[in-house]
């Protein structure tokens, strides 16, 4: 079984949305996460699912600091 690397993701390109990764790649991304299964499947069908990772990415970046 093949390790699940996460790339870096664009908060600029993708904030506010979700994404799918597929061997270290962002292989589909939308609004919804039916959506985004929708196209990764499409894209990948002869991946199991179990084998796309999705995310919810952020809008914006938030530090939390505690004194």
């Amino acid at each position: 079984m093949k390790s699940k690397c996460v790339p870096v993701i664009d908060i600029k390109k993708y904030g506010g949305r979700h994404v799918a990764i597929l061997d270290g790649k962002v292989v589909a991304h939308g609004r919804t996460l039916q959506e985004v299964l929708g196209k990764a499947r499409k894209q990948n069908p002869s991946r199991p699912l179990h084998e796309i990772s999705v995310f919810a990415v952020p809008k914006t970046l938030a530090v939390i600091y505690h004194a």
